[in-house]
């Protein structure tokens, strides 16, 4: 009898966990993350950065969280716009991310160090402090102490799982 009720106790057992805890279940704010995201989109008329209208630009993140604020993961981000003198001119900055935080309102907040190229020939500048934060609608960065304008999403994907 003994071999056949400490079977069926351990079956009821799993059982009766497989029922309270469902499969599926959302995460937790403030969780491990994986966060992916592309996108495009178009900047408001008159927007600019550091004395350069900027029209538009590309951005792409891959990052890992853990949770409990360490990251890692990859920031790139491309405006297009026009120099003073009406040249096209590409600004292009990275990032390493190395922290991330989950807001309550859903979006990402990453901070780590980056380079920004101005695209006017000059050399780019590293090390510079990053910080990002990503919406369901776009992205907003600040390098360096310098806020680019939010670059709407009009075209793409963000993945945060």
């Amino acid at each position: 009898m003994k071999r056949l009720i400490a079977p069926l106790i351990a079956t009821s057992l799993l059982a009766s966990l497989v029922l309270v805890f469902p499969d599926g279940q959302a995460a937790a704010i403030g969780g491990p993350n994986l966060v992916t995201a592309a996108g495009a989109g178009l900047f408001p008329t008159g927007a600019s950065f550091q004395g350069i209208e900027i029209a538009g630009g590309t951005f792409g993140l891959g990052v890992q969280t853990t949770g409990t604020g360490p990251a890692n993961g990859d920031l790139e981000l491309q405006l297009n716009g026009s120099s003073l003198i009406g040249l096209s001119q590409w600004i292009t900055v990275t990032g390493w991310i190395t922290s991330g935080t989950q807001n309550a309102d859903g979006s990402m907040t990453f901070n780590g160090t980056g380079t920004l190229d101005l695209g006017d020939g000059t050399a780019p500048t590293g090390g510079l402090a990053l910080t990002a934060t990503l919406t369901a609608t776009g992205l907003t960065v600040t390098i360096g102490g310098n806020a680019i304008p939010t670059l709407p999403k009009s075209d793409g994907w963000i993945n945060i799982e």
